[in-house]
């Protein structure tokens, strides 16, 4: 069990709250605003009304101890500014959303960990769907490498991995293999599975290469 702290309850803030109370972990979720956080005081370990400008009081409430803090007032980019370097002085783990590539900049500069664009990221989600229907879903690895799961392609149905021989074809790795329709996951599957029309690929490769895989047909 992981001990997280949200800053800033807004729609992304609350929901990740939510989440992460209900796998199980400890969140102390904190905001400026008494009415959002009255309506999250059933759905996590603690809600507090905090100004996050308040260096003082987040010391006080223990954030120095969380695994991990989340700051979610990009809107607010003071508030997002001082959170984050008061959270980086006392050695805490920053995860910061940015709401603009200069806060984005400000951010690292003052030492956070990791800068999350959530409406940029699902907005190039949506448009990848959009534009390659076979492609379910697809995860950054860093600047150079990606895992993405694709519907299998047409010409792969009834064949097995051995045949199609994916990795020499298309220099990608089939790292799983999803059913549809039972939910289930085979994980680094045998070369001899023959595909069928529900099975899904994980896939995992360089982009260059994920980009020519998800045109086979």
């Amino acid at each position: 069990m992981s001990h997280f702290a949200v800053i800033g309850l807004g729609r992304f803030g609350s929901t990740l709250a939510r989440r992460l109370y209900q796998g199980g972990h400890e969140v102390l979720a904190i905001d400026v605003d008494p009415e959002r956080v009255q309506g999250m005081r059933e759905d996590v370990t603690q809600a507090v009304v905090v100004d996050v400008r308040d260096k003082l009081r987040l010391r006080t409430l223990g954030v120095k101890d969380v695994d991990v803090a989340i700051i979610s007032v990009g809107e607010q980019l003071e508030s997002s500014t001082l959170a984050a370097f008061y959270l980086k002085e006392m050695g805490v783990k920053v995860v910061a959303r940015a709401v603009s590539a200069d806060h984005g900049r400000i951010l690292e500069a003052i030492g956070v960990d990791e800068v999350i664009y959530p409406e940029r990221d699902m907005a190039l989600r949506l448009a990848d769907r959009l534009v390659h229907p076979n492609l379910l879903d697809y995860v950054a690895l860093g600047p150079e490498y990606s895992v993405m799961e694709v519907a299998v392609p047409s010409s792969f149905l009834g064949r097995t991995l051995m045949e199609l021989r994916v990795r020499n074809r298309y220099r990608v790795q089939v790292v799983a293999v999803r059913d549809a329709l039972t939910d289930t996951l085979n994980l680094l599957p045998d070369a001899g599975e023959i595909l069928k029309d529900s099975d899904v690929l994980v896939v995992l490769g360089a982009r260059d290469d994920l980009e020519k895989f998800r045109e086979v047909s």
